[in-house]
């Protein structure tokens, strides 16, 4: 199902007053899914759209994955969804929670989710965004009506790295990891790919963008260009790096700063 026709599903139950108390949007994170959940919250709140696009809405709750192990707790899921969806409406309306990456819930916060799903208030509406729905415990699946998104309208997640391998290619490797001004060159290229990409399949490049640089930085680990030490805290900045650019930082900067914490092999690797 495409966005357009999982958002008219949604927005027609809405009108109808029979909308789901829990949605489950399955596809890319910051692709699709998070461009259908801008949609909904913009159908459910038509007159406040600023606050929307500020993410400030004070009857809109967002939760996703915290620390280095990308978890969702049972103590952030109490504090950010269950308990403000349980109070009323500022707006005299509906309420939502948008919970990202569901599947990382852990068991107990799964389970106090759990409860809120079952007896949820009145107007209240649960989108839940996972690329990995299979690890959402069965029971929240049962109580939340599934939407499947394409990956990809455009360019498939094998083309997305072949073609982000091809411009680190044409670029020369070498040069693009020497140590001044790697943070730029990696943000260009990183915007070549968007571009060749386009929309909706930015955040399908912008992985395999990532997962292309933690190739290179492994590979320094495997091949010995770097003490153990310094290849395990090279892997670390790229995984920082992409968890600050799921959270709609500018590339250059989050790059930049990856780089900066870097260590080098001689001859650029």
């Amino acid at each position: 199902m495409d966005v357009d026709s999982a958002y008219l599903l949604i927005a027609r139950a809405i009108d109808a007053g029979r909308a789901a108390h829990g949605y489950l949007v399955c596809g890319d994170l910051r692709g699709q899914c998070d461009v259908l959940a801008d949609r909904v919250l913009r159908r459910l709140f038509p007159g406040q759209l600023a606050q929307i696009d500020a993410k400030c809405h004070p009857d809109v709750a967002f939760l996703e994955p915290e620390g280095r192990s990308r978890t969702i707790h049972v103590k952030s899921m109490r504090e950010r969804i269950v308990e403000p969806m349980s109070a009323t409406a500022f707006s005299g309306g509906w309420k939502a929670g948008v919970v990202v990456g569901a599947d990382r819930m852990e068991e107990e916060a799964a389970n106090a989710f759990l409860k809120t799903l079952e007896e949820p208030p009145p107007k209240t509406l649960f989108l839940l965004l996972s690329d990995q729905p299979d690890a959402i415990l069965p029971t929240i699946v049962s109580r939340a009506q599934r939407v499947d998104l394409p990956l990809s309208d455009g360019v498939l997640a094998g083309e997305a790295y072949d073609a982000v391998a091809e411009i680190f290619e044409c670029r020369g490797v070498a040069g693009v990891f020497e140590k001044a001004q790697a943070g730029k060159r990696l943000a260009e290229i990183l915007g070549e790919a968007k571009d060749e990409a386009g929309g909706e399949d930015a955040a399908l490049v912008r992985k395999a963008f990532y997962r292309t640089v933690m190739k290179f930085v492994r590979g320094w680990m495997a091949d010995g260009s770097l003490p153990a030490h310094q290849a395990f805290r090279n892997v670390a900045a790229v995984e920082d790096a992409f968890r600050q650019s799921e959270r709609y930082l500018p590339d250059e900067p989050v790059l930049c700063f990856m780089a900066d914490r870097l260590s080098w092999p001689p001859k650029g690797g």
